[in-house]
């Protein structure tokens, strides 16, 4: 039987929550499929997501499925192709990739056939669904701009302090106005107290936040953080002026200050207050560093994590910078209460971290180890595709030659030309014929920049370069070679671990000392340090 995977999705978190949207496009799809026979063994649903946003996670969980050697269903089902996406672009990658594993996209509402027409009008199809949803958003931030300018709260999360409330209803809207919330404005004086000094000496940021949260003080079930006060502080807001249209909602960058639309709302503090704080916060900002310190390069930037609570570990100076740290970034925005975390000297994790892949990985014995099974894999995958090109060139010269003889009938009167079945035959053949062209070119691509063999010398020439790049190259570039040989670095009070890409090794000692630069920064984590490199870290 037939096996299939329903998709359904609204475009807002207010259509899940009010609409009957989901519950329909699931229940009509199931009823398509009981009648067309075909079984629906997964149901992927997808509440409050534009068709426009490719990184739409069940989405991306749905082609990731499809994709799986087992192949656990034959079809997707979808109420109209708009539910699929919007982006036509997009949209005709996707339906290739299915496609690639077998899997074909079916609208119920929309059905259109497989044919080179069907394929037409489905491409047409999303065009103007693309060209409908860019139009419709148009016409909605042109109305939410208006509606700003005449002071109405546009539907989004009201700022903290805040609440709303219906002013006047226009036909079947209502317009909303921000209201002092007494209970969230309570917290956002007493930061303002705290900031100001006004029971006690000034406070900072990081203080603040430590403050409210090792009380048990929350800002909406969150605890707060030093980039949450710093916003309190310095948000307009809070003294009556809000603006509207500060960033684009798709792409989340900022507008020009000329796009913004400002609009009076209550105010939760006066503008004496608000500009005192504003000149504590500038007085107590840390004094200018030297370029060479803040523009020098963190070696294990964006690669060291927190082994406590899995967040960034970031630079932390003293001294006005003549000390460097790694830092755990969760322990300075939230103080302790957010993770005890750790302070490490940075020159001290350096050192051991690459002392520890120079003498684990950077050997010639060992990388031919850690190398074996990865490029085993490599030369079968290798050969299966080679098998794989073979019989798609056999099966692109059937298809040339069943073409060739169907015309070569009707040439010589043998069969009409204006045949149903006959068109339909030269129609899937030509169809069959240019798929198996596409594949070809698209393998043959693949089998091209294959990885070349590897050679005892070429791993002792990689291991030889990558040391003497981490270890005496200059900072900038000693941190390109650790991101393109490093994938984490987790460190925590007992151990350092440490993982990476046998891939990216495998391309570098394929491709020789020479080609192996640190312009690769993208690879799969599939080596870990032995358990002997986890080391045991000093106070």
């Amino acid at each position: 039987m037939t096996r299939a995977a329903i998709y359904v999705r609204v475009s807002t978190a207010r259509q899940a929550e009010r609409d009957l949207s989901i519950p329909d496009q699931i229940a009509q799809c199931r009823v398509w499929c009981q009648r067309q026979g075909i079984e629906v063994v997964q149901v992927f649903s997808e509440p409050g997501a534009s068709a426009l946003d490719e990184d739409r996670p069940v989405f991306q969980e749905m082609i990731h499925t499809a994709k799986r050697t087992d192949k656990p269903f034959d079809l997707v089902i979808v109420h109209s192709l708009s539910r699929f996406s919007r982006d036509s672009l997009h949209s005709e990658l996707y339906i290739r990739e299915l496609r690639k594993t077998g899997v074909e996209l079916i609208s119920i509402t929309q059905e259109v056939g497989q044919d080179p027409t069907g394929e037409m009008f489905r491409k047409l199809l999303h065009i103007f669904d693309e060209h409908q949803s860019r139009e419709t958003a148009k016409h909605v931030h042109r109305a939410m701009l208006e509606n700003a300018r005449q002071g109405f709260w546009n539907g989004a999360r009201p700022p903290y302090g805040y609440g709303v409330e219906i002013a006047e209803r226009r036909g079947n809207k209502d317009k909303k106005i921000l209201v002092v919330d007494e209970a969230e404005a309570r917290i956002v004086r007493m930061i303002f107290d705290m900031a100001a000094g006004v029971e006690r000496r000034p406070m900072g940021v990081k203080a603040i936040a430590t403050w409210l949260n090792e009380r048990g003080i929350l800002r909406r079930g969150r605890r707060f953080s030093t980039g949450g006060i710093r916003y309190f502080l310095t948000a307009s807001t809070y003294h009556g002026q809000h603006y509207f249209n500060r960033t684009d909602s798709r792409s989340g960058r900022p507008r020009p200050p000329s796009e913004w639309v400002p609009f009076e709302v209550p105010a939760i503090i006066d503008e004496k207050r608000f500009n005192a704080v504003q000149a504590l916060l500038q007085s107590r900002a840390p004094k200018r560093i030297a370029p060479r310190i803040v523009n020098t390069p963190t070696l294990l930037a964006g690669i060291a994590r927190c082994g406590n609570c899995g967040a960034a570990l970031i630079l932390n100076t003293g001294k006005g910078g003549q000390y460097r740290y790694y830092c755990c970034s969760r322990r300075l925005k939230e103080g302790p209460f957010g993770c005890k975390g750790l302070r490490m000297p940075m020159d001290k994790l350096d050192n051991i971290v690459i002392g520890e892949v120079t003498k684990q990985i950077l050997q010639p014995e060992h990388l031919v180890g850690l190398l074996g099974d990865y490029l085993r894999t490599a030369l079968e995958r290798e050969d299966r595709n080679r098998d794989r090109l073979r019989q798609m060139r056999q099966d692109h010269k059937e298809a040339e030659a069943g073409i060739a003889r169907l015309l070569e009938l009707v040439e010589k009167g043998l069969m009409d030309a204006e045949d149903a079945s006959m068109r339909e035959r030269l129609v899937n053949l030509r169809f069959r014929r240019d798929e198996l062209a596409e594949q070809i070119v698209d393998l043959t691509r693949r089998l091209a920049m294959a990885e070349p063999v590897i050679t005892p010398d070429k791993i002792e020439k990689l291991a030889l370069l990558l040391r003497d790049k981490l270890h005496h190259g200059p900072r900038d570039l000693r941190q390109a070679y650790a991101r393109l040989l490093l994938s984490e670095v987790r460190v925590n009070d007992g151990e350092i671990r440490i993982s990476g890409s046998k891939a990216v090794l495998a391309r570098s000692a394929a491709g020789g000392a020479a080609k192996t630069t640190p312009a690769v920064l993208s690879f799969v984590r599939e080596w870990r340090a032995r358990q002997d490199s986890n080391l045991q870290l000093q106070a």
